[in-house]
């Protein structure tokens, strides 16, 4: 019998990540091949594998010691590693029972009988569509994700619509109808993309906050309706939706188009919003700033008030007063590392889209109408 050696923390969160990363339901009521994973060491390397017909994963993480591929439920497994603590844990096949030990205790779990009945991960080659820097891939999806719906019903929605041209450009989209999230990155190796494609933001966002705390690069390829996310120590494959995505490139202001503009530093507006529990708040324009009112905007209660500074406010824009969902808006505020561009509508800023600009990335907010507005109101 051989025995592996993991770091006992390591496969905790290595285990955590795999189902944050599938969806994988650890509920009785799923079906037990679905709820397994492989686990195995060899050559010094260690992998985790999971798929349930929707998304799968290979973790790999550097072990020692070796271990035949054994297949388990995955809550007992992830009770077994909790159970044996953070310091070094051996895992060992024991006939039909993989003992898992630690510094905390020790316990076996069963191998799974029917291993035929485990699906087996599709092959995703081919050419890779996207190869970015972790960091920059990272960025870019974390840009778009929070604007990306979770409705099930409109599954269209909770996607992220992925398209590549020639020239190696790159872009992201995400909508829930209310906001818009588009981001351009450029690829390492320019490939056309047949059709554009539509990844499960879920999955693509976990896939990415993975990548984005290791160096090097990752690289997205698509074959049939199957996408694969490869980076570092870790392979990602998930079905792509198979729905049409809204037309959404139109509904972005053109590069000519006439906007009242003012900057903002928006990671302080988005902690602040984040504070706040109510449905709307009252933004307000000055010539120096922005206030923020919060509270029943319907009687005219304002429980809170707040100031944050701007510049560059055109003039046009001082005195525009339009109503925001507050937690649409800290979603959007909050990806930007610091300044952001604000830009409306001259002839309708508080019924049509503001858009928030930064870096490669653009955003789209819907207003929300305000007891007492005239919808369509132009700026003074």
């Amino acid at each position: 019998m051989t025995v592996a050696q993991w770091d006992g923390r390591s496969l905790a969160a290595d285990l955590a990540y795999v189902k944050r990363v599938t969806g994988l339901s650890t509920r009785r009521g799923v079906l037990a091949p679905l709820r397994t994973v492989t686990i195995a060491a060899l050559g010094g390397v260690g992998t985790l594998t999971h798929y349930n017909y929707d998304a799968g994963v290979v973790v790999r993480a550097h072990v020692q010691g070796g271990l035949e591929a054994t297949t388990v439920d995955f809550p007992e497994l992830a009770a077994a590693v909790k159970a044996a603590g953070r310091g070094v844990v051996e895992l060992e096949r024991d006939g039909d029972r993989l003992v898992v030990a630690g510094p905390d205790g020790r316990s076996s779990v069963a191998v799974f009988a029917k291993a035929e009945d485990v699906p087996v991960m599709p092959t995703v080659g081919g050419t890779a569509v996207l190869v970015a820097d972790t960091a920059v891939f990272a960025t870019a999806v974390g840009a778009v994700a929070p604007a990306a719906g979770d409705d099930v019903t409109l599954p269209m929605l909770t996607g992220v619509h992925i398209d590549a041209d020639d020239a190696g450009v790159v872009s992201l989209a995400t909508t829930d109808r209310f906001r818009l999230a588009a981001t351009e990155l450029t690829t390492a190796a320019p490939v056309t993309l047949e059709a554009p494609v539509l990844v499960p933001a879920k999955v693509l966002a976990a896939a990415a906050a993975r990548v984005a705390k290791r160096e090097g690069a990752v690289s997205v390829y698509v074959d049939g309706g199957n996408v694969r996310v490869s980076g570092g120590d870790s392979d990602v494959v998930v079905r792509a939706l198979d729905c049409q995505f809204p037309r959404w490139r139109n509904l972005l202001p053109g590069a000519g188009d006439d906007r009242m503009r003012a900057r903002i530093a928006a990671p302080d507006l988005a902690r602040r919003l984040k504070k706040l529990s109510v449905f709307s708040v009252r933004v307000t324009m000055a010539a120096d700033g922005v206030r923020v009112e919060a509270g029943d905007l319907e009687t005219g209660q304002v429980s809170t008030t707040f100031d944050v500074a701007a510049h560059d406010v055109a003039g046009r824009v001082v005195g525009v007063v339009a109503g925001y969902n507050p937690e649409y808006l800290a979603s959007l505020l909050a990806c930007a590392p610091g300044e952001v561009e604000l830009t409306w509508s001259p002839t309708a800023p508080t019924s049509r889209p503001m858009t928030i600009e930064f870096d490669r990335v653009r955003h789209l907010l819907m207003p929300v109408r305000l007891p007492g507005a005239e919808p369509g109101a132009a700026a003074a």
